[in-house]
């Protein structure tokens, strides 16, 4: 690993994980229990906190549902783009995933996201976790469904709407990264953090 010292003090560490397991999770925003989001903090001595975290529960006998392809493939990925609006950065969360085939299962999968309001959990083959399109959700507009072209179907995009961009970038999730294998199913919820001497408004749960 090597790491890049901030004039800030701060330093950018490389681990050289960039790998996605070609696993994603979607989960119905409608379903969410509670939320905890950590976000970098100034304390009154005006230290610098380094956070930028997730915790959240789901309804009780309420789970994401799971799509996956061979891990061989690199297909199914994260990314972010940011812009300023106003001079406020935005975030556009997007995620990737291709579908192939005609079968009822895969019209089944298509209409339930064509129909939802889902965020997205991905893991990195370090067991990071990272949850895209949390505050405002991912969507596919617009899209082609080919299932005779060489793909074999199509390579979605959910992507945030333009009018609806992510205020953070994408969190990193705090549980456990077996949450994302269990599919989010019926989890404690336990605050995290230290929020004494805190000049942002950042402990947002509910």
């Amino acid at each position: 690993m090597s790491c890049e010292k901030l004039r800030s003090g701060l330093s950018i560490c490389e681990s050289g994980v960039k790998d996605y397991f070609q696993e994603v999770v979607l989960i119905n925003r409608n379903d969410i229990l509670n939320k905890q989001i950590l976000t970098p903090l100034v304390d009154i001595d005006n230290d610098y906190t380094c956070r930028y975290g997730i915790a959240f529960n789901l309804t009780t006998g309420k789970s994401g549902f799971s799509y996956s392809i061979t891990q061989n493939s690199n297909v199914i990925f994260g990314s972010f783009e940011k812009s300023n609006q106003n001079n406020i950065p935005q975030y556009k969360h997007s995620v990737t995933i291709p579908i192939v085939g005609i079968s009822q299962q895969i019209k089944c999968l298509l209409k339930q996201i064509d129909n939802s309001d889902y965020f997205a959990a991905l893991k990195l083959k370090d067991g990071t976790v990272e949850i895209y399109g949390f505050e405002f959700g991912l969507t596919n507009d617009n899209y082609t469904y080919d299932p005779q072209n060489s793909d074999g179907g199509a390579i979605l995009k959910l992507s945030s709407t333009s009018d609806a961009l992510e205020d953070e970038l994408p969190f990193i999730y705090l549980g456990n990264s077996i949450d994302f294998d269990n599919l989010f199913l019926n989890l404690p919820f336990v605050l995290s953090g230290d929020f004494n001497n805190d000049f942002n408004n950042d402990f947002n749960n509910y």
